[in-house]
């Protein structure tokens, strides 16, 4: 039970980090009369209602999955407080999915949170400045080092200004600030 506990509080730091830097990445809407569907082997199909003639044969096909697009920033630097807001509803599990990282030691003291890796097939993440190699120190000026920690802080996002990460890249401390506004 412990080991299950220090998991979850390692996870859950880290991914309340990336979580707050992470959107909802999403494909383009497909369109109303099409049916998403799994043939014999497993490979995903589309069948239409009443699709002409011309649209069905094989030389019209249309790929299945658009490219996944980011809606979390309002513009460069600037997240939506809605998509925040949004994430934070979803649950810490959830921000999880994608990340990997470890607790990073000196002298056998908590030093942060060592990124591993972030969410590498989404998109947002080109726009944030935090890689696999990164330390997580603190977010908002906060320690994430317990779980509740980093339950707290994601809670506070909630009308936070920003979102202000302390980091260590290299062995230099860096710091990350991205304002999160309420759109009009």
């Amino acid at each position: 039970m412990h080991h299950l506990l220090v998991t979850v509080g390692r996870m859950a730091a880290i991914g309340m980090t990336t979580m707050l830097v992470a959107c909802a990445s999403t494909a383009p809407a497909q369109q109303t009369n099409s049916l998403q569907n799994e043939n014999m082997e497993g490979a995903p199909m589309v069948a239409q209602e009443a699709a002409p003639a011309a649209e069905a044969s094989p030389s019209a096909a249309q790929p299945l999955a658009a490219p996944r697009t980011c809606e979390m920033f309002a513009k460069p630097g600037v997240l939506k407080r809605s998509a925040v807001i949004r994430l934070l509803d979803a649950g810490l599990p959830r921000w999880l999915q994608g990340v990997e990282g470890d607790r990073a030691l000196a002298n056998h003291r908590f030093q942060g949170w060592l990124i591993k890796s972030l969410h590498a097939d989404d998109p947002c993440y080109r726009e944030v400045d935090l890689h696999p190699g990164d330390v997580v120190q603190k977010v908002n000026g906060k320690s994430i080092e317990k779980p509740e920690q980093a339950f707290d802080v994601a809670e506070s996002l909630r009308t936070a200004s920003a979102l202000t990460v302390d980091y260590l890249r290299d062995g230099k401390a860096q710091r990350l600030s991205i304002q999160i506004a309420s759109e009009p």
